[in-house]
């Protein structure tokens, strides 16, 4: 299962967005504000929406100023989410990918509100 969020521009260089991004901190920023957000080290923390289960992550890999890879840590499902990077004038366009292994009946459950979390991290990004 893929969701896309829209794509972002964020007003600074992809160097410094890039930088941003592989750090477990800046999550929180990017985060909704109903959120429960635990650092565990810098490259990895966890996260807490409403009934959902803490939902663990660790940085995976990265593609310096193109891409970053956000991975479950444990759990039953999965999953990760890349942060990808591109440049346009001043700007820096960001976009949000899940990518999960999901059987379909879970996705019609989880389809709607994936999209609207990845929709409030996008939305954050300006907090970069």
């Amino acid at each position: 299962m893929t969701i896309e969020s829209s794509v972002a521009s964020v007003n600074s260089p992809i160097e410094e967005v890039f930088e941003k991004l592989t750090q477990a901190s800046t999550y929180e920023r990017l985060m909704p504000e109903e959120a429960s957000f635990r650092i565990i080290d810098e490259s990895h923390f966890s996260f807490k929406l409403g009934s959902m289960p803490v939902i663990p992550l660790k940085m995976e890999r990265q593609t310096p100023h193109h891409q970053v890879v956000l991975a479950a840590n444990g759990g039953n499902v999965p999953f990760e989410l890349h942060a990808n990077l591109s440049t346009s004038e001043e700007q820096t366009k960001l976009q949000l990918v899940f990518e999960g292994d999901i059987n379909p009946m879970m996705q019609m459950m989880v389809k709607k509100p994936l999209t609207q979390f990845l929709e409030a991290l996008i939305g954050n990004s300006q907090k970069l």
